[in-house]
């Protein structure tokens, strides 16, 4: 029983070696550099490699040092994956320098990868750079610093410049060449000027403004009456040139009898303005309360009184 136990054991131990094998035979990790010699300050392309198996295969990459004993870290970049036939190929570029002579190793890097849950490590050779100083001859004198050297000027040296500098300016001449003549001159619109409202029309307006107000309808009986007083009077004002304004009612009442033929039609619409004019004063003097149905008459007479007495057609004309 012994026996078999022994004999499975070293069984499952091949097996797993041969696995193992399977996988370095066919995965790799390389590290390769573009020169082995470098004088201080040059640089050194070091490139690493890893094959995978298959697309599945995870790597966890190696870790790099910013700086390596007696060399420095001049820039990592990023892993690309390249594919290769069936292979897959993951690949960085380090960039490396050295500012003191000597030899140097870049070390061994460890990469592990995971293949269908097993994890292999994968390592790289390490790699021995030489940094060198420049030879100098101290048999030889020092040379002395030379003096700054003048370049001679020349426009051949700015001629690119001077091109794109002359096509900016011909590209912005012809524009406002193009604008110029192209221009069209603005005509200034003429504004159409409203006639002038005539007399009878702007009382007329006045009235109807006065009467969507509804000020006697919510107890403003005297700027009611104020404002129907003063409409009919501007109106007397302007249509037969009577300072209505400045005259009492019982003055102006009395105007109105008088012989005169621009007054004759006036002189028939009398007692349309008295009832206005009177009860006006009432309303605004004595405080006196007209009934509602005196409020609808005044403002029916001074309409009844504008319409009457407009100016005719024919007198606009003389």
């Amino acid at each position: 029983m012994n026996r078999i136990l022994k004999h499975l054991l070293v069984i499952v131990c091949i097996l797993g070696l041969f696995q193992g094998m399977s996988y370095r035979s066919w995965g790799q990790a390389q590290a390769i550099v573009d020169t082995r010699e470098i004088i201080i300050g040059d640089q050194i392309n070091l490139l690493l490699s890893v094959r995978l198996q298959t697309k599945q295969d995870k790597v966890l990459w190696a870790k790099i040092p910013d700086t390596l004993t007696g060399l420095e870290i001049l820039e990592k970049g990023k892993v690309d994956t390249v594919k290769d036939n069936d292979v897959l190929l993951l690949q960085q570029k380090v960039i490396l320098t050295g500012f003191d002579s000597g030899r140097y190793v870049i070390p061994s890097l460890l990469f592990q990868v995971n293949t269908k849950g097993q994890v292999f490590d994968l390592s790289t050779d390490s790699i021995w750079i030489d940094v060198q100083t420049l030879a100098v001859d101290t048999t030889k004198t020092f040379k002395p610093i030379k003096n700054i050297v003048e370049v001679p000027f020349s426009w051949l040296d700015y001629w690119k410049l001077i091109l794109a500098t002359l096509l900016l300016a011909g590209l912005g001449i012809f524009i406002w060449i193009y604008f110029y003549k192209n221009k069209k001159t603005l005509i200034p619109s003429r504004s159409i000027k409203a006639p002038p409202e005539l007399s009878h029309e702007k009382a007329l307006r006045l009235l109807q403004e006065l009467r969507e107000k509804q000020l006697w309808e919510h107890g403003y009986i005297k700027e009611y009456y104020s404002e129907l007083s003063d409409i009919t009077r501007v109106y007397l004002e302007e249509r037969f040139g009577i300072a209505a304004m400045e005259q009492t009612t019982d003055e102006l009442l009395a105007l109105l009898k008088k012989q005169n033929d621009s007054r004759t039609e006036l002189r028939k619409l009398r007692p349309e303005l008295k009832l206005i004019l009177r009860t006006a004063d009432l309303a605004k003097f004595a405080k006196a309360n007209p009934l509602p149905h005196e409020h609808g008459a005044c403002m029916e007479a001074a309409v009844e009184v504008v319409k009457q007495t407009k100016k005719k057609a024919e007198e606009d004309k003389a």
